[in-house]
């Protein structure tokens, strides 16, 4: 999930070509709506509105566990909320699409 288009068409093909279904979302909002269709989320920290770290506090109140990974520009030491979130991948932006394909397939597989 992020907020830019240009973001999501470049994961939404990489990631298909994984072999992975897509479903984007341009809000923190417009991920929780389809989350429960999801088998991992990966979403932008800043958002326009609710951020990801209140995606991921969302997602782990729902009775079913969906691993959650963060793709950000932000490092943790300079955001102390993402240094302390438990998301299951932290992520430091420049990302290339098909490494994120990776630690989803190690996310899934229960590789830390």
């Amino acid at each position: 999930m992020d907020d830019h288009d240009d973001i999501l068409e470049m994961f939404d093909l990489a990631l298909g070509f994984c072999g992975a279904t897509v479903i984007t979302a341009r809000t923190a909002r417009e991920a929780l709506a389809v989350a429960d269709e999801a088998d991992v989320i990966v979403t932008d920290l800043l958002l326009a509105g609710d951020d990801g770290i209140w995606l991921l506090d969302q997602v782990n109140a729902r009775p079913r566990l969906i691993p959650v990974l963060v793709v950000s520009g932000v490092r943790e030491a300079d955001h102390p909320r993402l240094a302390s979130a438990a998301f299951a991948r932290k992520l430091l932006k420049p990302v290339d699409p098909m490494d994120v394909a990776i630690h989803i397939a190690d996310v899934l597989r229960g590789s830390r």
